[in-house]
């Protein structure tokens, strides 16, 4: 009697064990498998915020270029003609009046 005893008391630990193994193992997928979302999500991330990067680097370029532009003289004088309406000295100013 004893014995079949210890072979159930075996048994129901045997079977314990197994599906806790069971269990553990569908825990660990289910856990990997979200890890491997959220890295998938944080590479696509990633390649947005590069991008990204590029363009703000373009568009960096871009004004630096711009600033340059206008604090040259070719455009302080454009400036200075067209909207403040300046000449140099000894140049001639010729006035449409025919409107």
């Amino acid at each position: 009697m004893r014995k079949k005893k210890e072979k159930k008391e075996k048994s129901f630990t045997f079977k314990v064990v197994g599906i806790f193994m069971v269990i553990f193992t569908v825990a660990v997928c289910v856990v990997c498998y979200n890890q491997s979302q959220t890295l998938e999500d944080l590479k696509k991330e990633a390649v947005a915020l590069e991008s990204q990067i590029e363009e703000q680097k373009k568009e960096k370029l871009s004004l630096e270029s711009k600033q340059v532009y206008y604090e040259s003289d070719e455009y302080i004088e454009k400036v200075a003609r067209e909207q403040l309406g300046l000449v140099k000295s000894g140049e001639l100013v010729f006035v449409n009046n025919s409107q």
